[in-house]
């Protein structure tokens, strides 16, 4: 398609600018190259297979999805590789891997008994195994198996002969509690020490462990050769966003993804309406970030409240003034929940729409 000025673009609209997109997938595949892990980002920041193919392109060995549909919408475009990093429960949803192991290599989390027994209902030929991930609890304390419980599962899974451990995944937050690389640093490296060594202990009783899956986007640049583990999974690092600002990782000009909003009102100089409420501007997980969304350019200028359909623009902070039918950038504080609200995204580069995708994961929460 031609391209078209970016302020043509009707509101509100998911924006990513190209360029910014293509270094932060570029930069985070270069230091998993350098620290000799495999890298399998995690599509839940963007669920779009236009850019799985890019993340592909630069490296990446496979996707992560947290859901089946995810991970169906990028087999569905071709994605050959999925791990859903999370437990699958429930006879739909597991025929429905079923379904998708016709036409891709997947694999699946898992860190009880009960979640592999239902796995053992769908997947019993031991010729065929399904690929079994062991979760570990590192520290999230949200899913997974505490370390010390990790050698009861894998006997117990290894039980059913139509599954196959192929190693163990954690994750680990505590990279968002802290705001400097030096601070992340040491985090990062016992997630990988505590990892191997789970890896270690299975491994001794028998259990293949060829996967050591840890990273999230704080730390997914400070991994080093040697570290403990085989692969990584960050996600939001393909478009980050104000949290990641806030918490040090990178710099706002690192962010990719914007919503393009218009002031619609102006009842004060301090204050306008923009057309981007809680359905367009999502909340955040944690309070990192002390707004709704920020405009890009222009700091102090935030978007403090929402209704929903409606943006309340604090200027109070800043010399930004504007007029009804302007149109501002705004950057999320968090990316993740963001793109979810949109069925599609614009990428744009110099100013200009360059090609309108699909965000064809979006929704599918099932």
């Amino acid at each position: 398609m031609s391209s078209i000025p970016l302020h043509d673009i009707d509101t509100p609209a998911f924006l990513v600018d190209l360029p910014t997109l293509s270094a932060n997938i570029d930069r985070v595949a270069r230091c998993a190259a350098e620290a000799g892990l495999q890298l399998r980002p995690h599509i839940k920041a963007h669920k779009t297979p236009e850019i799985a193919r890019l993340q592909l392109a630069a490296g990446a060995v496979g996707v992560t999805a947290a859901k089946v549909g995810e991970a169906e919408a990028m087999v569905d475009a071709g994605v050959g590789d999925v791990f859903i990093a999370n437990e699958i429960v429930g006879e739909s949803k597991l025929r429905r891997l079923a379904s998708l192991r016709e036409r891709a290599r997947m694999s699946v989390a898992c860190d009880s008994t009960p979640v592999a027994e239902g796995y053992a209902e769908v997947f019993a030929d031991p010729t065929d195994p399904l690929e079994i991930i062991l979760e570990i609890d590192i520290g999230a304390h949200r899913c997974g198996v505490p370390p010390e419980g990790a050698a009861k599962l894998a006997a117990a899974v290894a039980d059913f002969p139509g599954l196959r451990i192929v190693g163990i995944m954690g994750y680990a937050p505590m990279t968002y509690g802290v705001t400097t690389n030096a601070e992340r640093e040491p985090l990062v490296a016992a997630e990988g020490r505590l990892l191997s060594e789970v890896a270690a202990g299975l491994a001794s009783e028998g259990h293949a462990m060829a996967r050591i899956s840890g990273g999230c986007t704080p730390g997914a640049t400070l991994y080093r050769a040697g570290c403990g583990l085989t692969e990584i999974r960050p996600g939001t690092y393909v478009f980050y966003d104000m949290n990641q600002v806030d918490l040090g990782v990178v710099g706002v000009q690192d962010v990719a993804a914007t919503v393009l909003s218009t002031v619609i009102s102006t009842p004060g100089p301090d204050r306008a309406i923009l057309d981007a409420g809680s359905k367009a501007l999502a909340t955040q997980v944690k309070p990192i970030s002390a707004g709704c969304g920020f405009v890009k350019g222009h700091p102090g200028a935030v978007v403090d409240v929402l209704n929903d359909e409606h943006g309340y623009l604090n200027l109070a902070n800043s010399d930004l003034r504007v007029a009804v039918g302007d149109k501002l950038e705004l950057i999320p504080p968090r990316i993740c929940t963001a793109v979810n609200l949109y069925d599609e995204l614009h990428l744009v580069a110099n100013g200009e729409l360059m090609e309108t995708c699909k965000i064809a994961g979006r929704g599918k929460n099932r």
